[in-house]
C-alpha cells in the first residue's frame, strides 16, 4: 500500500515494531511439530483404518511445495515430493520409504474442509498482528483498515467438456496482507450474491470496503451500512443515471466541491449537505470526480473522468481508498500468479480450487510478514530469499504464531520504546 495517514497499514506497525528488535528471533526447529498441531485443527475426513500419512503432515508438505511455487498439478507436487524425500524426512514429515501419490494428494484436495484451511492459519495471523499493533499503538484511536473484493481467474481449470475456467472471489485485508476468504464461482455474475454473503458474515466496523465496479450495487452499500462499515466504489459505465445526477449535484454545488492532487490523481469532491433521496445509493455521504494521469507517460495516454460513491465524509480517507482500491489486484493476485504460479495450477474440481487459492494466501501472507520483519523488503524480494530454504521462513515466523512466545519477545524488546517515541 502507499503511505498513508487515515487508513490502516498494520505490516508497517509490524516492521516498525519487529525490525530494529534487540533480542533477534531464533530459528527454532521446533516449528514443524508446532505447525503439525495448528493444521491438526483440519477435519481429517477418510477411515482411520486407511489411514497412510497424517493429515496434518502432508498439508505442511504441501505448504513448503506452494512456497517454492512448485505446486501447479498433483503429478508435478508428487514428483517433487519423491525426488525430495531426504528433505521431508529430515523435517520429519515423512516416515519410512513411502511419500503421498498424487491420487492421495488430489483425494485430499476433492474433501478437506479449505475455510478449516484458512482458519487454523488466518486466525493466528490475525492474533499475532494484533498483538504487535497494539504493543506499538495501544492508546491511539484505531485507524480505518481496507477490506477489497475481486474474482481471479483460475486459468488451467476449464478444459474439461468445453468448460470455462473458474472464477475465485477473494475478500482480502489489504491493510494486513491476509486475504481473508476465497470462494469458488463458476462465472463474474456469481461474484455479486457471493460478496453480499460474505460481508453478512464478517465484522465491519472500522473499515472500508471497495471492490471493482461491478459491486457498485444498492443492495451491497444497504449490507455495508448496516454493518456500520464503510464503502468506496467506482460507478458502473451503464449507470448513466446515476453519473447524470452525480453531474447535476456537483456542478450545481461547484463552490463546494473540494479540488485534491495526489498520487497523479485530480480528485473533485462533494460532501452530500442535504439527505439522500431515492436517487443516491444508501448511505452515500459523497460523490466524486477523478481523473488519473498515472499512464501519462505511455502512448495510449487518454484519461477519462471516473465517477465514485462513498459512505465517508472524510476527503482523505475517500482518496486513499480510491488509490489503494486494487492492491488486491496488483498485490495479492499478481504475486499469487507471477511468484506462486497459480495460473499454471490444472485442477478443474471446485473444492480443489479453493483449497489450493487458500494455501496460496496462507504463502502470500507468510511472505508479506518476512518482508516486514526480517528484512524490510517488499515481498517479492522476501519470496527470492526464502524461496529455496522454506522451512527455515517457517522456523522464524511460526514461534511468533504462539501468543506466549510472542508477549515474551515484546516484552523483551518494548521496554523504553514507547517512552523514546513519546519523547521523539
Amino acid at each position: 500500500m502507499n503511505n498513508t495517514t487515515t487508513l490502516s497499514d498494520a505490516l508497517k506497525d509490524v516492521a516498525t515494531v519487529m525490525a530494529p528488535l534487540k533480542n533477534k528471533i531464533q530459528s527454532n526447529r521446533k516449528f514443524v511439530s508446532t505447525i503439525l498441531h495448528f493444521l491438526s485443527g483440519v477435519n481429517d475426513f477418510r477411515e482411520p483404518h486407511k489411514i497412510r500419512y497424517n493429515l496434518e503432515n502432508i498439508l505442511c508438505i504441501c505448504l513448503l511445495l506452494a512456497m517454492q511455487g512448485n505446486f501447479t498439478s498433483f503429478a508435478h507436487a508428487a514428483s517433487c515430493i519423491k525426488l525430495r524425500v531426504s528433505y521431508f524426512k529430515y523435517l520429519k514429515l515423512i516416515d519410512g520409504e513411502n511419500f503421498p501419490s498424487h491420487d492421495t494428494l488430489r483425494r485430499i484436495f476433492m474433501y478437506i474442509d479449505a475455510k478449516e484451511l484458512r482458519d487454523v492459519i488466518i486466525s493466528r495471523f490475525n492474533r499475532m498482528i494484533d498483538k504487535i499493533t497494539d504493543s506499538l499503538n495501544s492508546k491511539e484511536k484505531p485507524k480505518i483498515r481496507l477490506l477489497s473484493g475481486d474474482g481471479k481467474m483460475f486459468n488451467g481449470s476449464g478444459r474439461k467438456n468445453g468448460a470455462s475456467n473458474k472464477n475465485v472471489f477473494n475478500f482480502f485485508d489489504a491493510s494486513r496482507g491476509i486475504c481473508l476468504l476465497s470462494v469458488t464461482l463458476d462465472d463474474k455474475e456469481s461474484e455479486i450474491p457471493a460478496f453480499q454473503y460474505i460481508l453478512k458474515r464478517f465484522k465491519l466496523d472500522n473499515s472500508m470496503i471497495t471492490a471493482d465496479a461491478l459491486h457498485c450495487q444498492r443492495k451491497t452499500c444497504q449490507i455495508i451500512t448496516d454493518k456500520n462499515g464503510l464503502y468506496t466504489f467506482k460507478v458502473k459505465d451503464n449507470q448513466l443515471a446515476l453519473k447524470e445526477h452525480m453531474t447535476f449535484v456537483m456542478d450545481k454545488n461547484k463552490d463546494k466541491c473540494i479540488k485534491k492532487s495526489f498520487n497523479n490523481c485530480d480528485y473533485e469532491i462533494f460532501i452530500l449537505d442535504y439527505p439522500i433521496t431515492e436517487q443516491e445509493f444508501p448511505g452515500t455521504k459523497a460523490f466524486v470526480r477523478m481523473v488519473s494521469h498515472k499512464r501519462k507517460d505511455q502512448q495510449d495516454y487518454n484519461p477519462e473522468t471516473q465517477y465514485f460513491i462513498s459512505s465517508a465524509d472524510n476527503v482523505q480517507l475517500i482518496i486513499e481508498a480510491i488509490d489503494n482500491r486494487w492492491h488486491i489486484e496488483s498485490g495479492l493476485h499478481k504475486f499469487k500468479d507471477t511468484s506462486l504460479n497459480e495460473d499454471e495450477c490444472t485442477f478443474m474440481d471446485k473444492n480443489c480450487i479453493e483449497v489450493m487459492a487458500t494455501l496460496n494466501n496462507i504463502v502470500y501472507t507468510l511472505y508479506c510478514l518476512a518482508a516486514a520483519i526480517f528484512h524490510n523488503e517488499v515481498i517479492n524480494d522476501a519470496k527470492t530469499r526464502f524461496e529455496h530454504n522454506p522451512e527455515e521462513l517457517l522456523a522464524l515466523i511460526v514461534p511468533l504464531m504462539e501468543k506466549q512466545n510472542l508477549s515474551k519477545l515484546l516484552k523483551e524488546n518494548m521496554r523504553g520504546r514507547k517512552k523514546c517515541k513519546s519523547q521523539g
